[in-house]
């Protein structure tokens, strides 16, 4: 599994005090218009189905087993639009979207 991060997404998150106690949890959910939609949650606690998707010296990420199927390629921005400021996940597997971008099917 391929993931990658920005430098401006990286910078946001050890904002956020991610580091060796805290992890960036990523999880598929069924919603949207499209079908699904990604939900991101600092965390400190790894379950038995949880798979490492990225991991530096600064940052880690991880999955379950069910997410972790639709994340490889997953690239991670970060933007401070005016407007739509916030972490940006962007996937090259993503076939279709909705208008606002919340919610994709692959």
């Amino acid at each position: 599994m391929n993931i990658e991060i920005t430098e401006k997404a990286k910078t946001e998150l050890i904002k956020l005090n991610i580091g060796r106690d805290q992890f960036l949890r990523i999880d598929i959910i069924p919603g949207g218009c499209s079908g699904m939609t990604y939900s991101a949650a600092l965390d400190t606690e790894l379950k038995p189905s949880d798979e490492a998707m990225y991991q530096d010296a600064d940052i880690r990420i991880v999955a379950d087993g069910g997410s972790a199927m639709f994340l490889d390629g997953l690239k991670i921005d970060y933007s401070n639009d005016l407007i739509k400021s916030g972490f940006r996940f962007l996937s090259p597997n993503t076939v279709k979207s909705c208008g606002c971008g919340a919610s994709f099917s692959s």
